[in-house]
C-alpha cells in the first residue's frame, strides 16, 4: 500500500525508537535507512509508522481483498502493523497473500483440488490456475516493487543464508516477542509456500525465529516444488 502511494524501495525512513511506539528485536535501531533495508531487517518501528500514515482502515482493506476470513473491529489499531490479530491468521491465507504479491497484484482464490478423476482414470475436472479469474488487489508497479525488496531478506536480511542459489526467490520472517510462532512466507517465479513453526498450545522455543526453522523448510520444500524448472526465470521489474 505505500508503494502504491509514493514510496520507493529507495525511500529513506526513520528507524529510531519513539515514546509509545513498538520496540525493535534486540532493541535495534538504525536511524535513517531505505525502506528496502527496513524489511530486509524487520525494523517493527517502520511497519509501525508507515501503517499508522495509511491508516488500519486503508491497511486492512488489502488482506479483506484477499478475504482473510478472520480480521474483527478490534483488529483497526496499531499493532495489527505487525501481526497482532485478534485471530490470527491461517497458512492458506498467508500463502494467497503473498502469491497476490508475486502474481503482479493480482489475488486468486486457493484451492486445494488440482484435478479429479474417475475410476477409470478420466479426468473429470482439471483446476489450471493461470486460467482461474483474478481480482486485482495492488497496483502491478507496487506488487512488483514489493517481490524486489523481499528478494534481500533472503540475501541479506533476516533469512540469510536460505536463499536457493538455483533459481530467484524472495519471501519474509515474522516472530512473535516470546518466540511462540515463526513464520516464513516465500515466493519463486513458480510457486508461493509459508510455513508455521510453533505449538498448538503456546509455548516458548528459545531458537525459534522466522529465519530458523520455518525458513529451512521452506528451503527444503522449495527445492523439492522446482526440482528439474527452468532455473532462469526471474520476477518481472518495476516499469
Amino acid at each position: 500500500p505505500a508503494l502504491e502511494r509514493g514510496y520507493t524501495p529507495n525511500s529513506i525512513v526513520d528507524d529510531s525508537r519513539f515514546k509509545g511506539g513498538p520496540s525493535n528485536s534486540g532493541n535495534s535501531y538504525l536511524g535513517k535507512i531505505t525502506l528496502r533495508r527496513a524489511v530486509e531487517k524487520s525494523k517493527n518501528v517502520v511497519a509501525w509508522k508507515i501503517f499508522k500514515e495509511i491508516t488500519p482502515k486503508v491497511g486492512l482493506s488489502y488482506p479483506l481483498k484477499m478475504h482473510f476470513a478472520n480480521i474483527v473491529d478490534n483488529d483497526y489499531y496499531l499493532s495489527a502493523s505487525l501481526g497482532g490479530l485478534t485471530n490470527g491468521v491461517t497458512t492458506v491465507e498467508m500463502a494467497s497473500a503473498y502469491a497476490t504479491i508475486a502474481n503482479d497484484g493480482v489475488y486468486r482464490e486457493p484451492t486445494c483440488i488440482k484435478k479429479i478423476t474417475d475410476s477409470e482414470g478420466n479426468v473429470i475436472l482439471k483446476n489450471n490456475g493461470t486460467k482461474r479469474k483474478g481480482t486485482k488487489v495492488y497496483e502491478k508497479n507496487a506488487a512488483r516493487s514489493m517481490t524486489d525488496i523481499l528478494t534481500g531478506v533472503l540475501t541479506s536480511g533476516t533469512a540469510a543464508g536460505h536463499e536457493l542459489n538455483n533459481m530467484s526467490c524472495a519471501g519474509k520472517t515474522g516472530t512473535t516477542n516470546d518466540k511462540k510462532d515463526g513464520w516464513f512466507c516465500g515466493v519463486t517465479p513458480y510457486y508461493t509456500i509459508s510455513v508455521w513453526v510453533g505449538y498448538d498450545t503456546p509455548r516458548t522455543l528459545d531458537s525459534l525465529r522466522g529465519g530458523s526453522y520455518p525458513a529451512s523448510i521452506w528451503k527444503d520444500a522449495m527445492l523439492e516444488m522446482t526440482d528439474g524448472m527452468d532455473e532462469d526465470v526471474d520476477f518481472p521489474y518495476a516499469e
